[in-house]
């Protein structure tokens, strides 16, 4: 699919809730997700990271004239980045469930990847479920390994130990890391 990936503009900060319930679809009938689970990033959040350079997103391109391309404005995903012990966290990304396994998560990961490197970060990191098809492969094939517990940070602990507050099953949470090439 030919998506654009651009920095969020911040007027579009209040479809983002509407993006990432609809991508949460896909847990429906998962355990490790409570039922009626519906939290999102606070609007907030996302404008301090748009006001940061760290929130990107994802727009279907159409044509606007002859060789030439533009996207749609209709936000089918988004990516957030944020630095956590002195590398990129993604701390958030969501696409709407029906342009899911078309690329477009991975072309908003792509994104994160050059904003840590234009920052000078050698690595990205992401915590995701450990037991759900289209989550820890999806990152393996993108470049991801696991991060072993008892080598996570203070910074990366807490930052599950969140996920449970959320009332996630932490058992099934993994954290990842994507070193970056400097060259």
């Amino acid at each position: 699919m030919d998506v654009v990936i651009r920095p969020a503009l911040a007027d579009e900060i209040a479809v983002f809730r509407d993006v990432e319930r609809d991508g949460d679809r896909r847990y429906a009938g998962y355990d490790g997700v409570p039922v009626g689970f519906d939290d999102t990033v606070a609007p907030s959040t996302l404008e301090e990271a748009r006001g940061d350079g760290r929130l990107w997103v994802a727009s279907p391109v159409v044509a606007v004239g002859p060789g030439r391309t533009s996207d749609d404005g209709t936000i089918i995903g988004f990516a957030m980045a944020e630095p956590l012990d002195g590398e990129a966290h993604l701390a958030q990304l969501s696409v709407r469930l029906a342009f899911q396994g078309r690329g477009v998560g991975g072309r908003l990961v792509d994104a994160v990847c050059r904003w840590a490197r234009e920052q000078a970060m050698g690595a990205v990191t992401l915590r995701t479920f450990s037991d759900v098809a289209w989550n820890r492969p999806l990152y393996e094939h993108l470049g991801f390994a696991v991060v072993p517990e008892g080598r996570w940070t203070p910074a990366m602990r807490t930052l599950v130990e969140g996920d449970g507050d959320l009332g996630l099953d932490v058992a099934r949470r993994v954290v990842m890391r994507l070193a970056l090439s400097t060259g």
